[in-house]
């Protein structure tokens, strides 16, 4: 099934387009409002693979340039982590202009080897740079408040080490069995007024979150029908949980895991050294 989802972000500054425009995708294609195409939108580095290579195409009538970043990702605190320093996986070319009807190769290589059995997280950050007649046509009110309007992409990147992988590929043999797979654990608390849901994954993969309701004696309580958001290998996140969803005794997390449906998560297991 392949689906279009589109995006438009109003871009203050760099690191406020970061914030609010991180998305992860579940269609085979992205597309804009300015009809830039880009697949695969899940690109993996396996540890046989120095390289990925991601597509964009200009679906517009007119010449769109576009930036491409790639940024470390990791989770601490709760908090999604970037780091623009990474010097691990570059993309090139960092900056392309695509000219309507075109396709634009980008090519996602690794500098550095991978520990075995170890997943990195990366970001590849797609950014649509305003044309020259386009900055003259902005009004002077609307410029001098700093606010663009541009087309941003986040999709995610994972690099694999020696022994490890995740994502299924036709063209290789292996057993499903030998896949690595997230280690969830989840449990509540409470901070101040605050109910906030966590997961750990002690696995060492990723783990990507749809899906998300409460189960108890068959009765459900959902909390996330789309995204929740991802979990990376060793990490720990957490998400508020609104008012309207009351915990009855012992209830059960389901979720989608990395596209698998109804997986029943385990509570974190009980201090007992407290």
């Amino acid at each position: 099934m392949s689906v279009s989802l589109c995006r438009t972000r109003a871009r203050r500054s760099a690191w406020l387009a970061l914030a609010t425009a991180i998305v992860s995708f579940t269609s085979l294609h992205v597309c804009a409002a300015t009809s830039v195409m880009i697949w695969p939108i899940d690109p993996v580095i396996e540890s046989d693979q120095r390289a990925a290579a991601l597509w964009l195409e200009n679906r517009d009538n007119k010449p769109v340039t576009l930036q491409v970043r790639v940024l470390g990702w990791r989770e601490a605190d709760g908090k999604e982590i970037y780091d623009e320093d990474q010097d691990r996986v570059a993309g090139s070319p960092p900056m392309a202009t695509v000219p309507p009807g075109k396709r634009q190769l980008i090519r996602l290589t690794r500098l550095a080897d991978v520990a075995p059995g170890t997943e990195e997280a990366y970001r590849v950050l797609i950014d649509e740079i305003p044309q020259p007649d386009e900055d003259a046509a902005t009004p002077s009110t609307v410029a001098s408040l700093g606010v663009k309007f541009q087309m941003h992409y986040s999709i995610p990147l994972f690099v694999y080490g020696d022994g490890l992988w995740l994502k299924e590929d036709s063209r290789k043999r292996r057993d499903a069995a030998t896949a690595g797979r997230p280690l969830l654990h989840w449990h509540v608390v409470s901070e101040g007024s605050k109910r906030w849901l966590v997961l750990s994954n002690h696995g060492p993969v990723h783990a990507r979150i749809t899906q998300v309701a409460f189960d108890t004696n068959g009765s459900r309580v959902e909390f996330a029908n789309g995204l929740l958001g991802y979990v990376l290998a060793g990490a720990q996140m957490r998400w508020p949980l609104p008012d309207t969803v009351r915990l009855e005794t012992k209830p059960k997390l389901i979720l989608t895991v990395n596209g698998k449906a109804d997986v029943e998560i385990e509570p974190a297991p009980v201090n007992t050294n407290q």
